[in-house]
């Protein structure tokens, strides 16, 4: 029969695990931006100029390296523009791809159920949050390179080293860290993998790890330095014994969200450990006891285990908090974390389950398969219902903190959607909820302080202003919402006095000058507020609106010819845009100044 060509059925059981993958993710296809989809993509300067690439590349403004992740956006931001259905229409592909390489890769290795662990892997609700958040694009598109680095590898292995495969196999390495700085563990995994096909390595496979233990250190170097620009928030301790106790919990966090995954959330609540007992230290004590025992028994049922629990601890290193991640104040563990290191577990979970179906009667056989079925199905239930939540930063934020109120970043987040819609009175206690857990968090400061004076509490939007100013002096952001509530509330000078800061803090931003203009206009300081928008319009030139407030200035000064020429100006501007109201609008100023200069 057809389907019993290795080609073909090679190519339906890939088909399979890719529309299982898509199945599974239908709900995520509509889903809309959340967290951190604004700072990466949607407010992201560098994905409006044509110049964003060059920037992208030289990893300005960015606390994470990943400038081939961010290029995608780039490219994607061409054709979809702020649509999300493509992003994450590609983020699902990325996952499904990365789950049939995976599935190859474990095939390579001869390992059993390696299609039923890449199945494992496409549908499991551990996942949800790297494939439904168009953000973690860093993780599906390294999974992707990193997977088939490791195959081209091994494959080369096996051919005796065949150069093609093995010279794909580093460039593929280098794109996968240039996606994610987390892939840099893989030299020790290539170890592994040979150990397990050849029992030992030489000096051959040695040298033959050089160019990927060189791109490795880079883009550890890379990554550990772009991390530190991030703000540190002083939450959590930094000692070696808290990092290691911590660590041994996080393990076994993980460990239980792949094999019951019942009552997940992305992320976890951070956990307060006693140091007065010395049990503390028992989980990271039985983290190196369990892969020992496993160790113990390589010659027999332990070496597969080994190989398993080895590539998934080695993999989580990087999370575990011994590396500073700015993330890893707010919470201990977040399943987009254990993406690249999940795997191994589902390896041996299949491994195990295809072992005891071979060894077991056909009663039995069909009760693990009926067992099996309904497992699976339950997984796809859970990951559809989790990809549900990420239709919208409320949906996300609301089902995540009804999970951990204590997700002082995801409180903030939901307030600025209440800000959005208006409703400043709601925002209010979110703010105050994440200050309580975080209280240097300078954008709830920041945020609390624009609801308070929205409401009319500029007492305490001040003292919320100032205290942002602590955290974070010359603060450009907090000066002008300082300068503007200031302003509302009949503190002219004090507001004048803080716009200039501002425009020191951010000299080569024209809407700090604009706004500057519009108070020094308001205040009836014609004059001065023409120099503002002068200034302005160096900095962005043909901005029609900026034109049209110089143009009102200086007729409020009675300057009247340059008045007249400035709304000539705008009037070319405004009649390429095509805009007929502003068109008419400024016609009717130009028209103005024709009535005073006669």
């Amino acid at each position: 029969m057809l389907v019993d060509s290795p080609p073909t059925r090679l190519r339906l059981f890939a088909a399979l695990l890719v529309l299982a993958a898509v199945i599974a993710y239908l709900p995520a296809i509509n889903a809309g931006f959340i967290w951190d989809d604004d700072i990466l993509l949607t407010a992201n300067p560098h994905m409006q100029s044509a110049h964003g690439l060059k920037e992208i590349w030289l990893g300005q403004n960015t606390h994470e390296y990943t400038p081939l992740t961010l290029s995608t956006f780039w490219l994607e931001r061409k054709i979809w523009d702020d649509a999300p259905t493509g992003y994450h229409v590609v983020n699902i592909l990325l996952h499904a791809i990365a789950a049939v390489l995976l599935w190859r890769i474990l095939a390579t290795l001869r390992l059993p159920g390696a299609w039923l662990a890449a199945l494992l892997f496409a549908i499991h609700p551990v996942n949800v949050a790297s494939v439904a958040w168009v953000a973690e694009r860093k993780n599906t598109l390294s999974a992707v390179f990193f997977f088939a680095s490791i195959l081209g590898f091994l494959a080369s292995s096996r051919r005796g080293g065949e150069t093609r495969l093995y010279l794909s196999s580093i460039g593929l390495f280098l794109l996968a860290g240039l996606s994610k700085g987390a892939v840099a563990t893989m030299p020790v995994v290539l170890v592994g993998g040979i150990l397990w096909m050849n029992h030992r390595i030489t000096r051959r496979d040695l040298l033959r790890l050089v160019p990927f233990v060189l791109i490795a250190a880079v883009v550890s170097f890379f990554t550990i330095r772009y991390q530190g620009r991030a703000p540190d928030f002083a939450l959590v301790p930094v000692d070696l014994p808290y990092r290691i106790a911590r660590a041994g919990v996080c393990i076994w966090y993980y460990l239980a969200g792949i094999l019951f995954p019942i009552g997940l959330s992305p992320i976890a609540p951070p956990w307060q450990l006693s140091f007065r007992s010395p049990l503390v230290y028992l989980p990271a004590v039985l983290v190196l006891a369990v892969p020992g025992i496993f160790f113990w028994k390589r010659k027999g049922w332990g070496r597969p285990l080994f190989f398993a629990s080895g590539y998934y601890l080695w993999m989580l290193l990087p999370v575990l908090g011994f590396i500073r991640m700015a993330l890893q104040q707010e919470t201990p563990a977040a399943d987009w974390w254990q993406y690249l290191a999940a795997p191994g577990i589902m390896a041996a979970v299949a491994g195990g389950y295809a072992t005891a179906s071979n060894l077991a009667g056909r009663n039995m056989r069909r009760g693990l398969q009926a067992a099996l079925c309904i497992v699976l199905a339950l997984l796809l239930v859970q990951t559809w219902r989790r990809g549900a939540i990420y239709q919208s930063m409320e949906s996300y934020c609301r089902a995540v903190l009804a999970e951990n109120p204590r997700a002082w970043s995801l409180q903030n987040n939901l307030g600025l959607v209440l800000k959005e819609r208006g409703e400043f009175t709601d925002a209010i206690p979110h703010y105050r909820q994440a200050l309580r857990d975080n209280p240097r968090f300078m954008e709830a400061h920041n945020n609390l302080g624009n609801a308070l004076s929205a409401v009319g509490n500029a007492e305490e939007a001040k003292a919320e202003f100032l205290a942002a100013l602590r955290l974070r002096p010359s603060n450009p952001d907090v000066l002008g919402n300082l300068a503007d509530s200031e302003f509302r509330h009949g503190e002219i000078n004090e507001a004048l006095a803080a716009d200039a800061e501002a425009i020191k803090a951010d000299r080569y931003n024209p809407q700090r000058y604009t706004k500057f203009g519009l108070k020094l206009a308001a205040n009836n300081q014609f004059e001065q507020a023409a120099v503002c928008f002068r200034n302005a319009l160096v900095l962005d030139p043909g901005n029609v609106a900026i034109q049209v407030h110089l143009a009102r200035a200086l007729l409020a000064a009675g300057r009247i010819e340059e008045a007249s020429v400035v709304c000539d100006q705008a009037l070319q501007s405004a009649q390429k845009s095509e805009n007929k109201q502003l068109i008419q609008a400024i016609t009717s100023l130009r028209e103005q100044c024709r009535s005073e200069g006669k």
